[in-house]
């Protein structure tokens, strides 16, 4: 009996196909949910536009303690975590609570909009099967190790790829459409629909690394010559009687010294010695600007700052993570559109591959698809 010569590509063969078959399920699942996810803010201005605005915009928008006590009146068992809105006239105040709900609110009427419950919500729901399969913590282990072997099999699928010879590079690229024998079709959608997708997958594969390991943002922190932020300790804002720091003040504070922000979010203070957290985003292309002051609640002094100005080589490649991605940089809806179709080709790769699993070195109608050249 013949011994089976092993090369270097029959290795990584078998490793693209082990990996393919244990993971297929889950990029499966990850590639469309990541796919739906490209468009959540074009997605909700389309599908929940009421919620997010109001209908007729005033002059002077109602302080935040008068709006939260609107919302309190009408729900009185929800704790208020954080305040978030748009710096448009016609924005809504969104209220979100900590079981999981947000409340609309017009800002010149304290009246009600509606009622959210971010378990049912859509997009909130694709981001947690994307992130953690709906499985907690166990399914945040399984997105973890998949990031790792979705990045280990676009390389070993580059490798598998890549022509003998320069001459064979156009067939390479090229799919045959007329051809009427679909498992050769399938072959090269599956190859030469991932080659196409690659540079992108790469990209999105990279920065969920980033998300997941910190590993990578050591290695990210050392190839910029910049420290990881350490976790400093937890703020508190030292009481001071018969005084009190409201929402507004320090809302106004952020306005008056960093004017021109997109988006506020605020973080009343959970307790008595709590800070109160103003975040606020500006206008920017794939690094994420944004500022974060945190002030005694009693009396105002600002305990702490994170200013985009100030931000490290590490801070700006941090900040351009999430947004790279999901394809929310300077490229607009084309890049958007690039990254969606990008994740809808990872979704289709391991269905296509097991097919070619399924039919590897079966003739059908005198072709012979000789798998020493696929990807699988």
């Amino acid at each position: 009996m013949a011994t089976k010569h092993i090369t270097f590509k029959y290795l990584i063969r078998k490793l693209h196909l082990i990996l393919g078959l244990v993971s297929g399920l889950i990029v499966v699942i990850v590639g469309i949910t990541g796919s739906l996810y490209v468009f959540e803010q074009e997605g909700r201005e389309l599908f929940q536009h009421d919620f997010y605005h109001v209908q007729k915009a005033g002059s002077v928008r109602l302080p935040f303690g008068r709006l939260a006590d609107s919302v309190k009146a009408h729900f009185p068992k929800e704790k208020i975590t954080s305040i978030r809105f748009k710096e448009e006239h016609d924005a809504a105040i969104i209220f979100y609570s900590k079981k999981d709900k947000a409340v609309s609110i017009d800002p010149y009427t304290a009246k009600i909009i509606g009622l959210q419950n971010l378990s049912h919500d859509f997009f909130t729901v694709d981001q947690e099967i994307h992130t953690h399969l709906l499985l907690g913590d166990v399914g945040g282990v399984i997105i973890k190790c998949n990031v790792l072997i979705f990045l280990t099999m676009c390389i070993s699928g580059l490798i598998l790829w890549w022509p003998k010879q320069r001459r064979f590079f156009k067939k390479a690229v090229t799919i045959n459409f007329r051809t009427r024998n679909w498992k050769l079709l399938n072959w090269e959608l599956h190859s030469i629909f991932g080659f196409y997708a690659l540079l992108v997958l790469l990209i999105i594969s990279l920065t969920g690394f980033f998300f997941v390991y910190d590993s990578a943002k050591s290695t990210v922190a050392f190839l910029t010559d910049a420290p990881i932020p350490k976790k400093e300790k937890k703020l508190k804002s030292k009481p001071k009687k018969d005084k009190h720091y409201s929402l507004d003040e320090a809302y106004a504070y952020m306005v008056i010294n960093d004017p021109g922000a997109k988006e506020t979010f605020i973080t009343p203070p959970a307790d008595s010695l709590a800070p109160i957290r103003i975040l606020m985003r500006y206008p920017s292309t794939i690094v994420r600007n944004q500022n974060s002051l945190y002030f005694n609640q009693y009396t105002g002094k600002v305990l702490k700052s994170d200013l985009y100005q100030q931000y490290s080589a590490y801070d700006k490649a941090a900040q351009s993570n999430r947004n790279v991605h999901i394809g929310n940089f300077g490229l607009g809806i084309p890049g958007k559109i690039i990254w969606f179709l990008s994740g809808l080709t990872a979704a289709s790769l391991p269905i296509s591959g097991f097919m070619i699993w399924l039919n590897r070195n079966r003739k059908k109608k005198g072709v012979t698809i000789n798998l020493s050249n696929t990807s699988l």
